[in-house]
């Protein structure tokens, strides 16, 4: 089963889901850095603060990609039951004259269309969709999107709880 699961990931791409996350864990360093900067730190000193501040990348970076190939094998099954419900439901409504029959295939075929726009929805909220007006969030004197209001990243809040 892990052979079939890795089989999958790799064909998913997997290479772009590492560059995916590691571009988005350097925007969060360039963002922090620059919030460093913009306090009157040197460069590189403010580029260390950022990495210590973040954590582990390499660690950080693994899971998120476990994550992200794991939903992608979850979407891929959640994709493939609900069109295999729709055509079954087709099929019922199709081959049945019997009005409660074709009630049923109605039904499956409603769950199979709007599983399947639902799958499709979560996985268009997933994109990454960068503007101009998103980099520049992070280039005024508040703190970047990710941090709070103290200046914690999202994994000091997790930490702290």
């Amino acid at each position: 089963m892990k052979n079939f699961l890795e089989s999958i990931t790799r064909r998913s791409g997997k290479a772009s889901i590492e560059n995916e996350v590691d571009e988005e864990l350097h925007f969060h360093i360039d963002m922090q850095t620059s919030d460093y900067e913009s306090r009157g730190i040197t460069t590189e000193e403010s580029r260390m603060l950022a990495q210590a501040r973040l954590g582990d990348v390499e660690r950080i970076k693994s899971e998120c990609i476990r994550i992200s190939t794991g939903n992608i094998f979850l979407t891929w099954v959640l994709t493939f039951v609900f069109l295999m419900s729709l055509i079954v439901g087709l099929l019922v409504r199709a081959l049945s004259t019997e009005m409660n029959v074709t009630r049923v295939g109605t039904v499956m075929m409603m769950i199979g269309g709007l599983g399947i726009l639902l799958v499709y929805a979560k996985r268009a909220g997933s994109m990454v969709f960068t503007t101009s007006s998103s980099v520049q969030l992070g280039l005024n004197n508040s703190p970047p999107v990710s941090f709070d209001e103290q200046g914690r990243t999202p994994f000091e809040r997790v930490k702290s709880l």
